[in-house]
C-alpha cells in the first residue's frame, strides 16, 4: 500500500496539471468504457479522461462524496475510476489526459 500512495500522488498531480475537457459525442454515460477503448472512445459530455484520474485519487485518499457534490467530478468518472482500479487500467485514462 504505501508504494500505492505516491504513485496515486504522482497522478494527482499530472492531473491537476492538465489543462482542457475532452468534447464527446454521446451526451450521458451508460457504460463504462474498458481496455483500449479508454484511449480512442468518443467520450460523453459527464466523462473525461482528467475527471477520471481525478476521480482515482479522491477515491483512494479523499472525500469522493464531497468531490461529486460540488461538481469537482461526476458520478460516470467515478465509476470509471473505480473500474480502472480494478482492473488496472487508470494508466491508459492518465495517457488519454495527457493526450487531451
Amino acid at each position: 500500500m504505501t508504494t500505492t500512495f505516491p504513485r496515486i500522488a504522482a497522478i494527482a498531480l499530472i492531473a491537476l496539471s492538465l489543462t482542457g475537457c475532452a468534447s464527446g459525442v454521446p451526451t450521458e454515460t451508460t457504460n463504462v468504457i474498458s481496455g483500449n477503448d479508454i484511449l480512442t472512445a468518443d467520450l460523453s459530455a459527464d466523462l473525461t479522461a482528467r475527471g477520471v484520474v481525478l476521480a482515482a485519487v479522491l477515491l483512494v485518499a479523499g472525500d469522493i462524496e464531497v468531490a461529486v457534490s460540488n461538481g469537482t467530478v461526476t458520478p460516470a468518472e467515478v465509476d470509471a475510476a473505480q473500474k480502472a482500479i480494478d482492473e488496472g487500467t487508470l494508466d491508459l485514462w492518465r495517457q488519454r489526459a495527457e493526450a487531451e
